[in-house]
């Protein structure tokens, strides 16, 4: 009856009356009462025929084992149901978890730590001097006081405290670092400018065919090579027209110039898909586990069978990261996108909305004095704004691990960020070749036809 009765979830006073011959049993009632998860509780002596108003009351603390004698005329009533968590005497905490970072992981072998882990340190052991201990086999699962992000449903665990941090399956995918320089290096201007320089072209050709004596010299020439003489020498019209040609170049070539350093310096020209229909229209494709292809089908996602992602799995090993998408726990894929694991060339990220949204749920036993606890300490700590620093600290992967490593050995500088320089140089020589090589076939042709007009006798009428 007691198992079902809805009143010992809440913090209700129990006050059970027995007769003098039952009161020496009263361990076994609170043994009864224990197995339940009763703490407030008080066991009251009735004699038959007694006239008195004052009868002993007993009381028993499950974890300091300390029995408590009162009298009920003892004031203030408020003493016979003392706070017994508050003292839990090296009272061992367990809790089993499967590998879920930040709140809850283990690295290189060491101790599991997290914000879990430290919430329930700081509850048990700090506050209400008690032990704890984690455990991950999962064979220990069900004796256990708690559980965290279990993926199966039990009855005897109907105490479900839930966090309000968002959590879920996420989309984990590549990003395209593959930089299109030849695109912006052979079109660095927009069309209002081309038809500035080609207006200026033909305003130079106009002016040294109507002015030949005052624009003696060649302007395009001059303004891109030098030249031209002592500019003091020159006519004043002369003067004008190549500092404004000059003034323009400058501006021009600095903005070529910040051009090519904006490309040595950023790597992304794209817009990565942030939601999953933004996915669904780009080109990824996903590596899906058995039957998740077929839950979500109807997103219009581009999955790959699961056969194929097996196979795709083997002939790739870790590199299938750095081409396809996968989907895993929100947990392993914020590990994988800070690049823990060794075997990624490319930078991965995740996609903002979840796949499969879900809540993380600390689990405790359907009996258990522990969740009301729980449950006032994590509202405190969100309220406060502790549980979003932890949150904040854990997910610095700094605090996990021990070792530094050099900065100066750090390579901050690599070969692909020049290579809008290399493509420049390249084009350049290319051009520059192809040119040089047309005017010596051009020389050739020249010279060739001279010499054959030079010796060609006249004939003779």
């Amino acid at each position: 009856m007691m198992e079902h009765h809805p009143c010992y979830q809440k913090r209700a006073k129990f006050v059970i009356l027995v007769k003098r011959s039952a009161f020496a049993d009263r361990l076994k009632i609170a043994a009864v009462l224990t197995k339940v998860g009763i703490l407030n509780f008080i066991i009251a002596r009735v004699e038959q025929g007694s006239t008195s108003h004052s009868t002993t009351v007993w009381t028993w603390n499950r974890f300091t084992k300390r029995e408590q004698y009162f009298k009920t005329t003892d004031r203030p009533a408020a003493r016979f149901f003392p706070n017994k968590l508050l003292d839990l005497h090296g009272y061992r905490f367990s809790l089993f978890s499967f590998e879920d970072y930040p709140f809850f992981a283990t690295f290189h072998g060491g101790p599991p730590a997290g914000v879990l882990v430290d919430f329930i340190n700081m509850i048990v052991r700090k506050r209400h001097n008690g032990t704890t201990v984690f455990i991950v086999d999962e064979k220990f699962s069900d004796v256990t006081d708690s559980r965290f992000n279990t993926e199966y449903w039990r009855r005897n665990y109907l105490n479900i405290l839930y966090f309000r941090e968002p959590s879920g399956i996420y989309i984990v995918c590549p990003i395209n670092q593959k930089r299109e320089f030849l695109q912006h290096l052979l079109k660095p201007f927009s069309l209002a400018i081309w038809i500035i320089l080609g207006a200026l072209f033909v305003l130079c050709r106009v002016l040294q065919t109507l002015f030949p004596t005052v624009y003696r010299y060649d302007l395009i020439g001059i303004t891109f090579f030098g030249g031209g003489g002592t500019e003091y020498e020159q006519p004043f019209q002369f003067r004008i027209v190549t500092f404004a040609l000059v003034v323009l170049l400058f501006f021009l070539s600095e903005a070529y110039n910040t051009k090519i350093i904006s490309l040595m310096s950023f790597s992304k020209f794209y817009v990565l898909p942030r939601t999953i229909d933004e996915l669904a229209r780009s080109d990824f494709q996903i590596l899906t586990p058995r039957y998740m292809s077929d839950m979500y089908d109807h997103l219009g996602l581009k999955f790959i069978p699961y056969a194929q992602s097996l196979r795709v799995e083997r002939r790739l090993g870790m590199k299938l990261y750095d081409v396809y998408c996968t989907a895993m726990n929100q947990g392993t894929a914020h590990i994988v996108i800070r690049g823990i694991f060794d075997g990624f060339e490319k930078q991965l990220y995740i996609i903002d909305e979840p796949l499969a949204p879900d809540r993380h749920l600390l689990q405790f036993h359907f009996n258990s004095p522990f969740y009301e606890l729980f449950e006032d300490y994590f509202a405190r700590l969100n309220d406060v704004g502790i549980w979003a620093h932890l949150l904040k600290a854990h997910m610095d992967l700094s605090l996990w691990f021990t070792e530094s490593n050099d900065a100066l050995q750090e390579v901050i500088f690599f070969f692909d960020d020049l290579m809008c320089v290399w493509l420049l140089a390249i084009a350049g020589w290319l051009i520059s070749a192809i040119a040089f090589v047309g005017e010596l076939a051009w020389d050739k042709v020249e010279r060739k036809s001279l010499t054959q007009n030079k010796f060609k006798w006249p004939v003779r009428p």
